[in-house]
């Protein structure tokens, strides 16, 4: 029987989902949008593994503790990764910079929840070799790389099946690719309310236990998101198991034993796509300039620095917005063309950075900060409150 492990990557500061609706879906307790998106697997039975940014974790602790709690009552259905506070592009980051987001990540995860899994799912799959090194160092067990993300020339060259990775200094670490073909059959289920693309990828999968990966927002993103997300899991076909990573006894090919043209170590991501036009090139120097202080900064400052780093401040500038096709409901024979627009995430970024640079100047924060009832402040002092009491 085929085994498929469906690994979430959920970020609450994706580019297309602007802070307000994020924080409404937040709202209603056990009866709040996200508590009842994590109630279709319950209901279903369906496993997930689920890697929920920190800085994720610290808006649902706050405004939707009831949905921790539903995590937390179900290690059954929900295993939990190791992610970063910020989903941060690991390239831009220094040494130093890189573990203090992990440790902030961890922290939180470990604070939040018990069923933990020992892997570390990198965002938008940049990870240096360096941070190879580090993520060992931090008894991290493995990490994960999408091929579909990487050129066709790269895609060609990666392993297909669980392998070590070589890093710096000979360091290793154990490594899962995922079917990327699985992602885009998700998204038709939900797209189309067909899920035979989705199927027919587990079924003709090379190998027995099957890795896929996805956003988890991505519902949230669409009109009747979560009928959407439940039609998808409620015709899943019943001929696969859905499987935890600590479910499997997995085997992982040495760095010595791959084929001479695998790749060996984590390749480099492109970055064209945040960087398309340059727009953020100041954003980032002025970003990188604070990091190389890093060490001389406070406790609170540093939490405001994790607040800059997130990479969907550049999505958003960057990248166009998503056009998608879209059934209204299942068996129709109609389609409507749906856009999915970027949020203002730029702005809040540009604003996020000049209440760190003002308190690097007077070692305190603009009134403004204390007072203001948008969206994005009162994330951020809900952030930095929880920041603080880690």
């Amino acid at each position: 029987m085929k085994q498929i492990v469906d690994v979430v990557n959920f970020n609450a500061d994706a580019s297309c989902l602007p802070c307000r609706n994020w924080l409404e879906t937040l709202q209603g307790g056990s009866r709040s949008p996200f508590s009842q998106w994590l109630k279709l697997y319950v209901d279903s039975g369906k496993k997930m593994v689920i890697g929920l940014t920190g800085a994720t974790i610290a808006d649902v602790a706050q405004d939707n503790p009831e949905a921790i709690k539903l995590i937390d009552r179900n290690p059954h259905i929900f295993e939990i990764l190791l992610r970063p506070f910020a989903h941060d592009i690991a390239l831009l980051r220094q040494g130093k910079g890189f573990l203090v987001n992990f440790d902030y990540g961890r922290r939180t995860i470990s604070r939040e929840f018990k069923n933990i899994c020992n892997y570390f799912l990198p965002p938008e799959f940049m990870l240096t070799n360096e941070q190879i090194v580090q993520l060992r160092e931090q008894k991290v067990a493995g990490a994960f790389i999408n091929p579909a993300r990487f050129s066709a020339e790269i895609k060609k060259r990666l392993p297909t099946t669980p392998y070590s990775l070589r890093g710096l200094f000979n360091a290793r670490l154990d490594c899962i690719p995922f079917e990327g073909k699985l992602t885009e059959g998700y998204l038709h289920a939900l797209h189309m309310f067909d899920c035979s693309r989705w199927n027919a990828g587990v079924q003709e999968a090379a190998q027995d236990v099957v890795f896929s990966w996805r956003d988890g927002e991505s519902s949230f993103l669409l009109p009747d998101g979560l009928a959407r997300e439940s039609f998808w899991l409620n015709n899943e076909e019943n001929s696969f198991a859905r499987r935890h990573i600590g479910d499997l006894d997995l085997e992982f090919v040495p760095s010595e034993r791959l084929e001479e043209h695998h790749y060996h170590s984590y390749p480099v991501h492109s970055f064209s796509a945040w960087m398309k036009e340059f727009r953020m090139l100041g954003f980032i120097n002025r970003v990188q300039r604070i990091e190389e202080e890093l060490e001389r900064l406070t406790s609170e400052q540093v939490h405001y620095w994790l607040m800059i780093i997130n990479s969907d401040i550049m999505s958003a500038i960057e990248k166009r917005s998503p056009v998608v096709t879209l059934k209204p409901t299942p068996g129709s024979a109609a389609t409507l063309d749906f856009t999915i627009q970027r949020s203002e995430r730029g702005f809040e970024g540009e604003e996020y950075l000049a209440i760190l640079e003002a308190a690097l100047a007077s070692d305190s924060t603009p009134n403004y900060v204390a007072s203001s009832a948008l969206p994005h402040i009162v994330r951020w002092r809900n952030r930095i409150q929880y920041l603080n009491a880690l």
